[in-house]
């Protein structure tokens, strides 16, 4: 592959990076830890791929959000990530579930494999989105769903001005590959079989509900 993960940006002490996270969630994204945990909740069924888990503190809140306010679905995590620090806190996290340390743009499970998967706060950190768009598709059983959140661009207001530096920050250091415009966001999906059930937009952020067609 001609990209490569820089992964020495996610090698941190868990702590920090959840930390960090929350951070970037309430002034770059602009937007609530609630929020995502309702969002990603939702699409938890059958047998789940959880890409990009990092240290797996949303996928525990998200499971916690589930247990007690959604639906009663049952569901398999499987929860995969690069960073093999990352991962140790994960793994402590979600005993119970197989956690893995796998490449988005090359993972190793067979063609059709799950029901539904969730891509939180990732397609736009990710060097070669694309190619793990395709990979993601391409293990999702046909009709399944998948949700992804991505960060646009701000807009011209005072706050967004703080969301410019992070992002600026986080570009820098290899956390954020670069913000998206609402119109590349509604036309990525076509280009890999997928169609949007439902789109929310959130400060900035938007979230894309999609099935595979």
């Amino acid at each position: 592959m001609s990209e490569k993960i820089n992964e020495n940006s996610y090698n941190v002490y868990p702590f920090w990076y959840d930390i960090r996270g929350f951070l970037i969630l309430s002034f770059s994204y602009r937007n609530t830890l609630f929020r995502q945990m309702k969002f990603f909740a939702e699409n938890f069924k059958g047998k789940h791929l959880e890409c990009a888990i990092g240290t797996a503190t949303l996928t525990m809140f998200c499971m916690i959000y589930k247990k007690f306010f959604g639906s009663n679905d049952s569901y398999q995590m499987v929860g995969v990530d690069y960073s093999e620090a990352l991962l140790k806190g994960a793994k402590r996290k979600l005993r119970k579930s197989e956690v893995l340390k796998e490449d988005l743009r090359q993972m190793s499970f067979a063609d059709e494999t799950f029901d539904s998967a969730n891509f939180p706060n990732g397609y736009h950190t990710l060097e070669g989105a694309d190619i793990a768009m395709k990979e993601i598709v391409r293990v999702l059983k046909k009709d399944g769903t998948l949700y992804v959140n991505i960060l646009l661009y701000p807009k011209s207001k005072l706050l967004d001005g703080i969301s410019r530096r992070i992002n600026k920050y986080g570009m820098h250091t290899g956390i954020l590959k670069r913000p998206y415009t609402i119109e590349e966001c509604r036309q990525m999906p076509e280009k890999f079989g997928l169609s949007i059930i439902d789109e929310k937009i959130h400060q900035n952020c938007v979230y894309l509900k999609l099935k595979k067609l």
